[in-house]
C-alpha cells in the first residue's frame, strides 16, 4: 500500500517543495544589481548558478505542484538541513489557504487549513498519522526541528490511498530519502539568537540562544543502500510581556463600593471600570533535541525497503512574576477605593475609564515556575516488492507515541502589615487604553510590591476556588500519553488504457490517549500558637522582577519550587471536582479498506490524468471518565462515580481528482471528495465537571445561579463534508506560476458546543447566607449537528523578475491570498468573549495573505516576508487543560533574512545567515466583549496582549 510518500507527483525527483521565502533588503538589492551587471558579461556562467537556496526551493515546489494529481501546496528545503524559515510551521503559514496561530512563545505552532481549526487537518510524518502532545488531535509543529525536515506537502484534495486525511486538508511532513541523492553529503549549521526583550527573568536561560544541527547522507553498495541521519539541538529562550484586562463594567448593582471622582456617567449609574488587570513577565528556556535516521535498501528494481526513525525531546522551564489588581477583591474585602484624575475614552454608548489614580486597591503578587517535557518517537518500516511485471505489493508498519509531563507551581501573596496582622491596600496610578496600546499600573509608594518584610503569603483576592484561609497556591502536574499503532497492506497493478493503474488495500490503526489532570493545593503551616506562618522565608527570595515596562519598578520574586520543598508549607491533594473534569482515556480502532484507479489518457489533444478512489472506514471508540457529586469543602469519595461510553460507525469516502494539461503551460484541476475528521479527543471524554453555586450575595442579580458544568460525549460522530475544488494554473518556466482556485465544503455533520440544562438537585447545595440555589444548572457538552458550508477563493503566484527583463535575474516574489466564509456557527460558552449566542467557527480568518520578496544570485540572498490574517476565534488550553475560546485580533508578522554563500574557492560550501523573526515586534492580542453590565454589551476591549520581542539569529552553514 502506498503511503503519502507514494502519492508522488509525476515529474518530481526533487523533494517536497516550499513556497519559498526570499527577502529583499534595499541595500542588498542595490549591491545585487551591481553583481548582476558583472554576470551579464559571462552568460555561460549563468547556467552554472544552479538551483540552490531560495530558487531551488521554489523550483522544486513548482515542479511538484505542477505534476501532482491532487490540488496541493508544497514547501521544500533549500538544501540539506536548511528549511527556508526558522520552523516548518512558519513556512506552512505562508502557503495559500493556510494560516498560522502564534502560541505562548510567539512562534507559530499550529496551522489552520482553509479556515478550519487545527483539529480539522490531518498531520502525517512520512505518510503516517502522528500523535499530538496536547489533549486534542492538533499536532504542535514546533516539535519538529526544521533542520531535520526536507519538506512538506499539503493535500487540499485527497485520493483513495491517503490514510489519515483531514476534513480541511492533510499535511505530510517528509524527511530525506538517501537514495534520492548521489554521493556523500554532510551539512553543519550553527546559529546564535538574541531577543529584543532582553532577559526579563535572570538566571533561567542564557541571553544568547543557540541552534545546532548536523546532517549526513550517503549511499553504499553500488547505490543500493542509503543512510541518512540528522541531529538538531535548540537551546533558546522566550521572553514574554503580558497584560490581561478581564472585564470592564458597572458593578454598583452588585454592591461594589465606589467613591470619589468617577468617570462620566452613561445610562444612569454606569461607571465602566477595569475590574481585573494583570501584568506578567516571564522567561522560558527551551531545549529541544531531535534525531532522524533513515535506512533505505534497494538492491534491484523488484525490492525497495525503508526504515525511518524520528525522535524528539523538548524540555521547557518557565519562570515568571505576576501583578494582579482586582476591584472584585475590593468588593469582597469591603474596601471602597477613591478615584481621582480620571481619564475616559468614549466609544459609542460606552464611556471607559482608561486612566486614574485609585486609592486602597486590592493587589496580589504571584510567582510561578513551570517545567514541561515532551517525548515524541515515531518508527516506520515500508517495503515494496514487485510480484510480477504488473503487480507490486506494499507493506507499511508504524508506531508513534508521545508522552508529556508538566509541573506548574504557583504561589500568591501581597502587601501585609505583620504587626496589625492584616492586608494593606495601596494607591496606584494606572493607564489602560482600550485600543491595545501598552498598559501600566504603577504603585504610588516605592518598594511597595518588592519588600519581603512588608509582604506575606495568602489569598488576598479570594482566588482559591475552594475557600480556605491557608491557601497560597497550587502545584498542577498534568500528564498526557498518546499512542498510535498502524499496519497497512496494499497491492498495485499497472494497467493499459484509460486507467493506468489500480491500487487496493487495507489499513488498521489503534489509538489510545490518556489525559490525567492532577492538582495539589499549597497551604500555609501554623506556628505553635496556631497562627498561620505568612512570613516569606529569606532563603526563597530572589532579585525582584523588573517590570518597569508595565509601570512596576520592582516585583517580589520567590523561588516557588524551593518554597514547596523547604517544609514551611504543606501540600494537599486536589479536590475531586477538579480532578474529574479532564481525567479520561479514549480508545479508537479504525479499519479502512481503500482503492484507487489512476487515470492517464488524452482527449482532443488535452492530457487528462488523475484518479478515482474510495475508502470504507469502520471506527470503534470508547472512553472512561468520572463525575463527582460531592462538596469539595468536605470531600466524599463515595460520591465519585465512574462514567463510560462509546460508539461505532462506518463511513464511505469517495474521491475524484482530474487534471487537464493543455500542454501550453495551462493546467485545470477539479477535485471532489467526501472527507471526515474524527471528534476532538477531549470532546470524546466520558467525564463531566461539577458545578457550584455562584458566590453572589442575596439580592444581587446572579444570586443562586450555578456555574456552568462541562462534559464530554463519547458517542460523538465525526465531522463529515463533501468538498468540491476547482483550480486553474498558468506556468512560466521552472519557477513561476499563477493560480486561482475556488472550493466549497458542504457539511453533512458537524460538532458544536450544546448549551443545555441539567437538574441541579443532586449537586452540593452550598450557597451564601440567605441564597436559595436555583433548581437548574447550565451544562455544555459537544453534540452532533448537520448542515452548513465553508467556501472560499485562493490566489497564488510565484514570479521571477527575469520574466520582465533579463536585468532582474535573481529577483522574485511569492504571493498568496485567501478569502473564506462559513455559515457554521458554534454555541458560545462564554458571554464575555462575545454577546452573540453563536460565534464563528474556530480558526476562520475571512482574509489572509502572504508576500515574500527575494533576491538570490552570486551567493547573495535576501528576502523579506509578511503574513497577515484577519480576526478569528480560537480555542486554547491553559495549564489547567481548560478550554478557553477567545476572539483573536488580526495578526501581521514580518520576517527578514539576509545571507551570503561562498560558491568557489577554499570557502566553497560555507554560507552565513542573518535572520530576524517578528521584525516589528508585533504582539498577539485577544479581545472580549465589555460584559453584560454596560450600555453596549457588544463593545470589544483588549483581553490578553503579549509582546514576544524581536528574535535575531546569526549563523553559519557548511556543507561538504
Amino acid at each position: 500500500m502506498k503511503t503519502a510518500q507514494q502519492h508522488r507527483q509525476r515529474p518530481a525527483r526533487g523533494r517536497h517543495d516550499v513556497q519559498p521565502v526570499a527577502a529583499a533588503c534595499a541595500l542588498l538589492f542595490i549591491a545585487a544589481g551591481a553583481a548582476q551587471a558583472q554576470q551579464a558579461q559571462q552568460p555561460e556562467q549563468l547556467e552554472t548558478v544552479v538551483v540552490t537556496g531560495i530558487r531551488r526551493s521554489i523550483e522544486s515546489s513548482v515542479a511538484l505542484k505542477r505534476g501532482s494529481d491532487s490540488i496541493i501546496e508544497v514547501i521544500s528545503a533549500e538544501d540539506l538541513g536548511k528549511l527556508p524559515d526558522a520552523s516548518i510551521a512558519e513556512s506552512l503559514a505562508r502557503l495559500p489557504g493556510l494560516t498560522g496561530q502564534r502560541g505562548p512563545d510567539g512562534r507559530v505552532n499550529v496551522i489552520s487549513i482553509r479556515g478550519l481549526s487545527p483539529e480539522f487537518s490531518g498531520v502525517l510524518l512520512n505518510g503516517r498519522e502522528m500523535v499530538s502532545s496536547n489533549d486534542s488531535r492538533a499536532v504542535e509543529f514546533d516539535q519538529f526541528p526544521a533542520e531535520l525536515v526536507s519538506g512538506a506537502s499539503v493535500y487540499k484534495t485527497p485520493d483513495g490511498t491517503l490514510i489519515g486525511q483531514g476534513l480541511s486538508g492533510t499535511v505530510d511532513i517528509r524527511t530525506v530519502r538517501p537514495l534520492d541523492s548521489r554521493g556523500r553529503q554532510i551539512a553543519v549549521n550553527l546559529r546564535g539568537e538574541r531577543n529584543s526583550n532582553g532577559t526579563l527573568v535572570p538566571g533561567v536561560a542564557s541571553p544568547t540562544g543557540t541552534r545546532f544541527s548536523l546532517s549526513y547522507v550517503d549511499q553504499f553498495a553500488n547505490n543500493t543502500i542509503g543512510v541518512a541521519a540528522g541531529f538538531a539541538r535548540l537551546d533558546s529562550s522566550s521572553q514574554t510581556k503580558q497584560t490581561e484586562l478581564v472585564e470592564y463594567g458597572d458593578y454598583t448593582p452588585f454592591g461594589l463600593p465606589l467613591s470619589g471622582n468617577k468617570p462620566a456617567q452613561v445610562g444612569g449609574n454606569q461607571a465602566l471600570l477595569p475590574m481585573f488587570w494583570t501584568a506578567t513577565s516571564s522567561t522560558k528556556k527551551n531545549v529541544r533535541d531531535g534525531l532522524m535516521v533513515v535506512l533505505e535498501y534497494k538492491p534491484n528494481d523488484s525490492l525497495h525497503s525503508q526504515l525511518d526513525l524520528y525522535y524528539s525531546k523538548f524540555d521547557t522551564h518557565e519562570v515568571g512574576g505576576k501583578f494582579a489588581q482586582s476591584l472584585f477583591g475590593n468588593w469582597s474585602a469591603g474596601i471602597a477605593p477613591a478615584l481621582s484624575n480620571v481619564g475616559t475614552t468614549q466609544i459609542g454608548q460606552n464611556t471607559y475609564a482608561t486612566s486614574a489614580t485609585t486609592s486602597q486597591l486590592v493587589a496580589n503578587v504571584g510567582n510561578f515556575d513551570t517545567k514541561r517535557t515532551d517525548n515524541i518517537a515515531a518508527l516506520g518500516w515500508n517495503t515494496e516488492l514487485k510480484l510480477s511485471d504488473h503487480w507490486k505489493g506494499v507493506a507499511d508498519l508504524s508506531y508513534s507515541r508521545d508522552k508529556r509531563n508538566e509541573r506548574y507551581t504557583e504561589a500568591y501573596g501581597g502587601p501585609y502589615d505583620h504587626a496589625a496582622k492584616q492586608w494593606t491596600y495601596g494607591a496606584y496610578q494606572w493607564n489602560v487604553p482600550i485600543d491595545g496600546s501598552p498598559q501600566t499600573f504603577t504603585p504610588v509608594q516605592a518598594g511597595y510590591l518588592s519588600n519581603p518584610s512588608k509582604m506575606a503569603f495568602g489569598d488576598v483576592q479570594g482566588m482559591d476556588w475552594v475557600p480556605n484561609e491557608a491557601w497560597i497556591g497550587a502545584v498542577r502536574h498534568p500528564e498526557i500519553k498518546d499512542e498510535i499503532k498502524s499496519l497497512r497492506l496494499s497491492l498495485k497493478r499497472d494497467l493499459d488504457g484509460f486507467f493506468s493503474g489500480l491500487t487496493g488495500g487495507v489499513n488498521y490503526t489503534e489509538r489510545s490517549k490518556d489525559v490525567a489532570k492532577n492538582e495539589d493545593r499549597i497551604l500555609m503551616s501554623k506556628d505553635a500558637a496556631g497562627n498561620y506562618i505568612r512570613s516569606i522565608p529569606s532563603a526563597v527570595v530572589g532579585t525582584p522582577f523588573d517590570m518597569s515596562w508595565a509601570g512596576i519598578p520592582e516585583l517580589l520574586r520567590v523561588d516557588v519550587p524551593a518554597l514547596v520543598q523547604g517544609g514551611t508549607v504543606s501540600l494537599e491533594e486536589g479536590q475531586f471536582s477538579k480532578w474529574v473534569a479532564n481525567n479520561s482515556n479514549v480508545r479508537e480502532k479504525v479499519t479502512t479498506a481503500f482503492g484507487k484507479l489512476d487515470i492517464d489518457s488524452e482527449f482532443f489533444g488535452v492530457s487528462l490524468r488523475g484518479n478515482v478512489g474510495v475508502q470504507v472506514a469502520h471506527a470503534k471508540q470508547n472512553s472512561d471518565g468520572w463525575e463527582y457529586r460531592g462538596n469539595d469543602e468536605a470531600p466524599d469519595p463515595t460520591l465519585l462515580y465512574k462514567r463510560s461510553g462509546g460508539t461505532s460507525y462506518t463511513d464511505v469516502l469517495p474521491s475524484l481528482n482530474l487534471v487537464a494539461d493543455f500542454r501550453n503551460n495551462w493546467i485545470a484541476r477539479f477535485g471532489a471528495a467526501t472527507t471526515i475528521v474524527r471528534p476532538n479527543i477531549v470532546d470524546m471524554r466520558a467525564g463531566t465537571s461539577t458545578p457550584s453555586v455562584i458566590g453572589d450575595l442575596a439580592g444581587t442579580p446572579h444570586a443562586g445561579e450555578w456555574t456552568t458544568a462541562y462534559a464530554g460525549n463519547p458517542e460523538l460522530k465525526p465531522w463529515r463534508a463533501t468538498g468540491f475544488d476547482l483550480s486553474v494554473e498558468r506556468y512560466f518556466g521552472k519557477r513561476s506560476y499563477v493560480s486561482v482556485a475556488a472550493f466549497r465544503k458542504n457539511l453533512l455533520s458537524y460538532i458544536y458546543n450544546q448549551l443545555t440544562a441539567v437538574d441541579a438537585s443532586g449537586f452540593p447545595q452550598v450557597a451564601p447566607p440567605g441564597v436559595t440555589p436555583k433548581p437548574i444548572a447550565p451544562l455544555i457538552r459537544p453534540a452532533n449537528g448537520s448542515g452548513g458550508k465553508v467556501e472560499g477563493y485562493e490566489f497564488a503566484a510565484s514570479l521571477e523578475g527575469a520574466l520582465l527583463h533579463p536585468a532582474l535575474e535573481g529577483y522574485g516574489l511569492v504571493f498568496s491570498a485567501s478569502k473564506l466564509s462559513s455559515s457554521i456557527r458554534d454555541q458560545n460558552p462564554d458571554p464575555t468573549v462575545s454577546t452573540e449566542r453563536n460565534v464563528p467557527l474556530n480558526g476562520l480568518s475571512g482574509l489572509s495573505n502572504s508576500l515574500t520578496l527575494y533576491y538570490e544570485n552570486h551567493g547573495i540572498s535576501a528576502r523579506i516576508s509578511q503574513r497577515y490574517r484577519s480576526p478569528f476565534t480560537a480555542t486554547t488550553r491553559d495549564i489547567f487543560l481548560n478550554s478557553t475560546t477567545l476572539q483573536q485580533a488580526a495578526d501581521k508578522v514580518a520576517d527578514l533574512q539576509l545571507g551570503y554563500a561562498f560558491e568557489d574557492g577554499s570557502y566553497k560550501g560555507l554560507s552565513v545567515l542573518l535572520q530576524v523573526s517578528n521584525l516589528f515586534d508585533k504582539p498577539t492580542m485577544n479581545r472580549k466583549t465589555v460584559g453584560p453590565n454596560a450600555p453596549d454589551a457588544t463593545g470589544l476591549t483588549p483581553n490578553y496582549i503579549r509582546y514576544f520581542g524581536r528574535a535575531t539569529l546569526l549563523g553559519v552553514n557548511y556543507k561538504f
